[in-house]
């Protein structure tokens, strides 16, 4: 029993490790921008937005379904309807141009500028919280992530982001209830359904995580990493068929992207459970 007990803290710690957090992943204009997206934004920045569109719209078709496009093409996309004016997604994009270039304050400075323009635009309180959060300056993100949520409830990008920094900040309960807004408002959230599993399989409370990566493997079932962690949340939970089913799912799926570290994670428990199996029925 006291060797079953080391491992499951084992599988613990690296459920833990395995979690998806993506503080910058659901606002792609809020993302730390890759070098691949230079030219596009270079283009905006310089207020240059119909050679912008074009160029984040050829990036996407290439097959690139990349968060960064996809926000600059909304920003664009609400520069069309007026909703912001040029002045305005001048300073949003130059903020972009800067934090790509790893140059923080300069891009708040700019994000700063844009709210002043039109601070009922939610978008760069939003990546404000964000570039605040990567400074560490928690307090400030948490204020302008709220200040996009006030705005615009529906917002689901912001209570995402919320949610995931109360998690790195180990704040369970209020991480959670803004996870649960977001799979509300987009029930699609991968991330969110992991995360929230995430956070419950720390608290010990494995059924209400094995519930929620049930649904995210609904909603990406080809996904080999969400199939390991329910398998680790079985075996937390005793549930030792659950645990060697979802693990063999898991290795299937590894193998099919040809994926070695996700194999040798997976054998590397298989190995263990064998090992216990034998401890077990040698009485040790």
């Amino acid at each position: 029993m006291k060797e079953k007990k080391l491992i499951t803290f084992l599988l613990i710690g690296t459920l833990l490790l395995c979690m998806p957090f993506c503080l910058l992943a659901q606002d792609a204009s809020g993302q730390i921008i890759h070098a691949k997206h230079r030219e596009g934004i270079d283009y905006a920045s310089r207020g240059e937005f119909k050679e912008a569109e074009e160029w984040f719209k050829k990036n996407l078709e290439s097959g690139s379904k990349d968060a960064t496009s996809l926000g600059s093409l909304a920003v664009i996309r609400d520069l069309n309807r007026g909703e912001i004016t040029d002045k305005y997604a001048v300073s949003f994009f130059k903020a972009l141009n800067f934090l790509q270039d790893g140059k923080t304050e300069e891009g708040i400075a700019h994000l700063k500028t844009a709210i002043e323009i039109n601070p009922g635009y939610v978008r760069a309180y939003n990546v404000l919280a964000m570039a605040y959060a990567s400074l560490g300056q928690n307090d400030n993100a948490i204020k302008n992530f709220q200040k996009a949520i006030e705005i615009n409830p529906q917002y689901s990008e912001a209570s995402f982001n919320l949610a995931a920094l109360y998690q790195s900040l180990g704040k369970s309960e209020e991480a959670l209830e803004f996870y649960a807004k977001t799979i509300k408002l987009a029930p699609a959230s991968v991330d969110a359904l992991t995360n929230s599993a995430a956070i419950y399989a720390s608290l010990g409370k494995f059924k209400e995580a094995a519930q929620y990566y049930q649904e995210a493997i609904k909603k990406d079932s080809a996904n080999p990493d969400i199939y390991y962690n329910l398998a680790l949340v079985y075996f937390m939970s005793d549930q030792l068929i659950k645990f060697q089913d979802n693990l063999i799912r898991a290795q299937e799926l590894y193998r099919q992207r040809h994926d070695e570290k996700g194999l040798q994670k997976v054998a590397e428990y298989m190995d263990k459970i064998k090992e216990i199996e034998k401890r077990i029925k040698h009485g040790k």
